[in-house]
């Protein structure tokens, strides 16, 4: 599994809220926009290649 969000990494809740950088998980250590659109369009790739060659 792979999660996404706009930053990369993740970070602890500090106590003033305000410190909350946005775009970046509170949760499970995340990868970044532009990792996410490489490895979606890599993906789709390589599955229409893979669609194709059962076509065909």
């Amino acid at each position: 599994m792979v999660e996404s969000n706009l930053e990369e990494g993740n970070q602890p809740i500090p106590d003033d809220l305000d410190d909350l950088k946005y775009g970046v998980s509170i949760t499970d250590a995340c990868i970044d926009w532009s990792t996410t659109e490489t490895l979606l369009r890599e993906f789709a790739g390589s599955l229409s290649e893979s669609l194709r060659s059962r076509i065909g």
